[in-house]
């Protein structure tokens, strides 16, 4: 950053000493001295800052504070900005509105026109638009738009020239297929160019700048193209004419002639460069020939780099040279050795900055550059072997991946950046690849996959492990992550195509990698990882060749499979942690330790789901899995063992009730026992050990525990009826865990499983009595044992009995619902059921579920009266007592509809007053002819609204009465739905009476919400003005057109009276929207361009007349516009 600045303070210094010179302050003598002075001084910094960066190695690996970047302020525009660019857009439209129309115009008749008619038309267009530029530049005095009008004329001045040439008007010789047809290119170039150069003086513009450039280097092109040179004298004409271009801008870069064409030069002929590079490669057709052009190409721009300080065409030159560099090889004897061309080249670019001795400081772009070319490199060659070569190996490519390696091995010892080690290390493994291929090839035994894991545990070993060189101990870190990652590749290709000798030899390669690992590594993670890694791969590399063996021998897998395989495995990792154990390696014995059980425990696993001698071998797996992990435990001490202990003693109870099974008949109520009577098995285990060690204690119950639920569900599915022995045992076990419990969430736990193995323990009593009942008599009769044992218990017994009495009588109620028939005994038994809950729940004050049985009763009233003899008449008129019924109940109990409280079950609400919404709801269902029914549930629910308007917050009573006064339209509309209306009326009959729905809203909140209720009030009243309109738009007679302008009108009026804006606005809009609907006749026949010539008018007319006004309000005299605003347009803006 540094030496830019100092390149740039260069540049700046010589500009202003040679501009002295110029202007005649200063002689040529003293100008020449001075340069050459601070030549001498640049060159002697340059020293200085060398010597710096030897004797302080240090500070390049430091890394600069990061700059705060500037927040860039967003540009805030004047209200003169803002005005002066809509008049500038509302031109334009109108413009772009006009030439639509216009062209339309024009080219509906463009093939009856005559040649000079057409290319006339061009012209003309292009002499108006530079007749609006004027207008809008001498009158109007709107720069931006003038400017826009004379671009787009300017524009148009080639296409008139080259449209005389192509409809033939300056004869067949200077037509588009003639011969001068390059002349005539060259006359559309040069010949506007006159014009852009002299709206690029007078506008100052770098636009017109830039057409000027273009237009001289596309004239130029066709000149030399007019002449018919051979391709070479024209790739010579094109070098001349930039070196002309180039010494015209030294001679006069630092005059004041043609400023602004000098200072837009510098990016031009860097474009015109690489435009005039990139058109001459298309023209050669000798590869060679055009390789060394390319890289003569190349070369050049090199040079200009050095020459002009421009450090961008370092990247023109790298894609030239290695473009050049590969037509070179391509095309000729180097093909061959490609890829070790390529991997030079990629080494050769570090190079290029000791050539130009570090001027630009470009050191770090050349090794970015070198890093690319040399992945690319990578790429192509790599592509090419596979491709081409069909993967076979070859020394070309060991040669080239490892010149590669060294080219980055060489960029890592100079540059920072992390990634290059990584990139060394891969063309170091790609290298180390293609040689034990070279050497494997006559072994057919080694495949894809163990050349791969070799090649990964060389490049460990070799450069991860031996400290071959100094040069390169860079990498040492790299190769041992990237042989690692190597390895880990060829192990998962070893798995997917079930290579699994070789995978263990494999595995065998890890584990000695591991151990070196863990020796020779200073990073603790991976020294970490290598004492884990040892023993995981050496169990799996025993599970490995157990698998080969599987796929060699069916006996074998049929009868030990792959749980043998693994217990294998964990054996051995057993006896080599005893035996690190023995050579004071700690960390390896403990990490073995785990690494076996971990073993073990996927044998045990593959011991239930893969095939395996159930009868002997499959007990055996699981007794000593109890071994294993009591070890494990005596090892370790460890609380969460015993859990594994707890369950692998579940699984080996199993495989033995299995094993008992194939030798003896078990009836089905002794099946029904086996799987509850594990989890008593657990328990009583637990109690053993309740004294003894608490850690097997609380493993054994809380295995019992959790596995005791899915047994009971499990049994209940399976054996039902005959599962009643098992709710026993289960009632009798949660009995006395209810008892030796000491905390009070188990209680809980406990005491409610009681209740649950007592609700079975009826039930599947009952299903095996077989006793037969209409209803689910089941939860009554729990219920009734429950609320026994709450009236017998203590009073904390009592507190936890009423969190489970509730909700189990809740479901109770529920079961009951879905009884079929629902006759009136099952009616009246599920209403008692309802009223002893919802006393109980007043009683402990749990109001806030009184709303669940007040549920149950609706329901049940529906199932009721939907089987029963009652008439529809009979039905309303029971749901409106009935909701009547609640209204007055819940008015008596409650004071206020809703209470909020500390905690959500002392939280009161009026239950019933809710409930009685259902009921009268449900009447809406029922059908009836008579018209008193369609209206009594909407007046119903509106004057229970009414009702609650004192038993809510005050701030809330509005809404509520609002809630009553809207609700009373649902009447009123089924009212209008059975009753006939005269078609005249009644879109209005309908729609009408949501403005006094509106302005009931407004009397209620009384000024409160005023934006809100402004909102609505526009939203209601444009919908219905829009649905009136579709009304009589629909109809289309005079009577509709008649009334909808009686109450547009009236709007008017009332808006005015009463000063509030919607009601005027809407009602003149809808008045004039429908005096321009009755006119529609008139103007609906007009042509689509008719209306676009007639917007751009008006586009255009407003933009000026915006114009006049502006230009008359700064001379102080008053327009019509002011007189609008002041005495009309101010006052409507204080209306409501």
């Amino acid at each position: 950053m540094e030496t830019n600045l100092r390149e740039e303070r260069r540049r700046i210094f010589r500009s202003e000493l040679f501009k002295l010179r110029d202007e005649g302050y200063l002689s040529h003598p003293i100008v020449e001295t001075v340069a050459k002075a601070h030549h001498q001084y640049q060159l002697d910094l340059l020293k200085e800052d060398e010597a710096l960066v030897q004797n302080m190695p240090a500070l390049s690996n430091q890394i600069p504070a990061s700059l705060s970047k500037p927040i860039k302020e967003k540009k805030i525009h004047t209200p003169e900005e803002v005005r002066e660019r809509n008049i500038t857009w509302s031109l334009n439209i109108g413009v772009i509105f006009l030439l639509i129309g216009g062209l339309f115009v024009a080219t509906s008749n463009w093939e009856s026109m005559t040649s000079i008619m057409k290319s006339g038309s061009i012209a003309i267009v292009s002499i108006l638009f530079y007749g609006i530029a004027y207008l809008t530049k001498k009158v109007l005095h709107i720069d931006k738009t003038a400017f826009a009008f004379t671009v787009l004329g300017s524009l148009f001045l080639p296409i008139f020239i080259l449209s005389l040439g192509w409809f033939g008007l300056l004869g067949s010789y200077l037509s588009v297929n003639g011969q001068g047809r390059y002349l005539l290119g060259m006359l559309g170039s040069f010949l506007p160019l006159i014009v852009y150069i002299l709206f690029a003086k007078h506008l100052a513009s770098r636009l017109f700048v830039w057409f000027s450039f273009v237009s001289l280097s596309i004239g130029i092109s066709f000149l030399l193209a007019g002449l018919y040179l051979k391709v070479d004298f024209f790739y010579l004409g094109i070098v001349l004419f930039n070196a002309v271009l180039i010494l015209v801008y030294r001679r006069i870069k630092n005059r004041d002639l043609l400023p602004l064409f000098t200072q837009e030069f510098v990016p031009f002929v860097q474009v015109n460069l690489i435009l005039s590079t990139l058109f001459m490669l298309f023209l050669f057709d000798n590869e060679v020939l055009y390789s060394f052009n390319v890289l003569l190409t190349a070369v050049v721009y090199l040079s200009m780099m050095y020459v002009t300080g421009r450090k961008e065409y370092h990247f023109v030159f790298t894609i030239m040279l290695v473009y050049g560099i590969y037509q070179l090889v391509e095309n000729s004897i180097l093909d061959y050795a490609g890829g070790i061309v390529y991997a030079f080249v990629a080494f050769g670019l570090i190079l290029v900055p000791k050539a130009i001795k570090g001027r630009f400081s470009l050191e770090k772009v050349f090794q970015y550059t070198s890093a690319v070319i040399s992945g690319l490199a990578f790429i192509y060659i790599s592509l090419e072997g596979v491709l081409i070569r069909n993967g076979q190996p070859a020394i070309v490519l060991m040669l080239a991946y490892l010149i590669m390696a060294a080219n980055f091995i060489y960029l890592s010892n100079q540059n920072s950046r992390f990634i290059f080690p990584y990139v060394s290390s891969l063309f170091l493994s790609s290298g180390i690849y293609e040689g034990i291929s070279l050497v494997a090839s006559p072994f057919e035994a080694i495949n894809f996959a163990l050349k791969i894991c070799l090649t990964g545990f060389v490049l460990f070993f070799v450069f991860g492990v031996v400290q071959i060189s100094e040069h390169v101990k860079i990498i040492r870190n790299a190769a041992v992550e990237i042989g690692l990652s190597i390895m880990a590749i060829a192990m998962a290709i070893s798995i997917v195509f079930l290579y699994w000798w070789e995978l263990g030899v494999m595995l065998l390669l890890l584990t000695v990698a591991a151990y070196l690992l863990y020796q020779y590594q200073t990073r603790v993670i991976l020294k970490k990882a290598g004492f884990w890694l040892l023993p995981a791969s050496l169990g799996l590399s025993a599970v490995a060749f157990g698998e080969e063996i599987n796929g060699k021998f069916a006996n074998y897998y049929n009868e030990y499979g792959y749980s043998v395989n693994f217990a294998g495995g964990a054996v051995i990792v057993l006896f080599s942690s005893i035996l690190w154990q023995k050579i004071n390696k700690n960390d390896f014995t403990r990490s073995s330790l785990f690494i076996s059980q971990a073993l073990y425990t996927i044998a045990i696993f593959h011991a239930m789901i893969s095939p395996i001698n159930h009868l002997w071998v499959q007990p055996v797996v699981m007794a000593a899995g109890i071994w294993m992990y009591s070890y494990f435990y005596r090892k370790i001490r460890t609380n969460w063992i015993p859990y594994l202990i707890s369950v692998t003693t579940l699984l080996c109870y199993f495989s033995i009730v299995n094993t008992m099974r194939e030798c003896f008949t078990f009836n089905e109520v002794v099946n029904s026992l086996v799987t509850s009577v594990s989890a008593i098995i657990l328990l009583i285990i637990a109690g053993f050990w309740r004294k003894r060690n608490t850690d097997l204690e609380a493993a054994f119950a809380w295995v019992g525990h959790i596995f005791f639920p899915l047994a009971l569900i499990f049994t209940w599915f399976v054996y039902h009826a005959n599962s009643v022995f098992s709710f026993i045992m289960a009632l009798a076990g949660y009995i006395v865990s209810t008892k030796l419990a000491v905390r009070e969430w188990k209680m809980k736990y406990f005491l409610y499983g009681s209740f649950t193995a007592l609700f079975f323990v009826i039930s599947t009593g009952l299903d095996r009595l077989n006793l037969k009942m209409d209803g689910n008599y089941e939860f009554l009769i729990t219920s009734g044992l429950i609320l026994a044992f709450f009236l017998g218990t203590n009073p904390e017994f009592k507190r936890r009995t009423t969190f489970y009495f509730v909700p189990f009588s809740t479901l109770g109620i529920g079961s009951m619902l879905m009884t079929y028939p629902f006759g009136i005994v099952t009616y009246l038994v599920t209403c008692l059921y309802i009223i002893l809950l919802l006393f109980y729940l007043h009683k402990v004050k749990w109001d806030i579920f009184a709303l669940v049985p007040l549920v149950c009763s609706f329901l049940a009233a529906v199932a009721y009266t939907y089987g029963s003899d009652l008439t529809e008449h009979e039905k309303i008129l029971v749901f409106a007592i009935a909701g009547i019924l609640l209204i007055f109940i819940g008015q008596n109990l409650y004071n206020q509809l809703f209470e909020l409280k500390t905690k959500f079950w002392k939280v009161k609400i009026d239950g019933y007053t809710v409930i009685a919404f259902l009921y009268f709801a449900f009447m809406y269902s029922l059908e009836n002819l008579q018209l008193w029914s369609h209206a009594l549930p909407g007046t119903l629910i509106a004057l229970s609204f009414w009702i609650q308007r004192k038993r809510v917050l005050a701030d809330y009573t509005a809404f509520i009465t609002i809630a009553a006064g809207g609700y009373l339209l649902q009447p009123y509309y089924a009212i209008l739905g059975k009753i006939s209306i005269p078609s005249l009326w009644e879109r209005e009959v309908y729609v009408l009476p949501f403005i006094l729905l509106v302005i009931f809203i407004r009397q209620c909140l009384k000024g409160k919400y005023a934006n809100v209720v402004k909102v609505i009030q526009w939203l209601v009243l444009v919908m219905v003005s829009l649905i009136l309109i579709q009304d009589a738009m629909e109809s289309h007679t005079i009577y509709d057109a008649i009334i909808l302008g009686s109450l547009s009108l009236l709007s008017m009026i009332v808006g005015m009276f009463i000063q509030i804006k919607s009601y005027f606005f809407v009602g003149a809009g809808v008045l004039l929207l429908n005096a321009f609907l009755q006119t529609r006749p008139y103007w609906g026949n007009m042509p689509w361009w008719a209306y676009l010539l007639i917007a751009g008018l008006i586009l255009i007319s407003i933009a000026s007349f915006n114009e006049w006004h502006k230009q008359k309000a700064q001379k102080g005299e008053s327009t019509f516009i002011t007189f609008l605003k002041v005495n009309i347009i101010d006052k409507i803006r204080k209306w409501d």
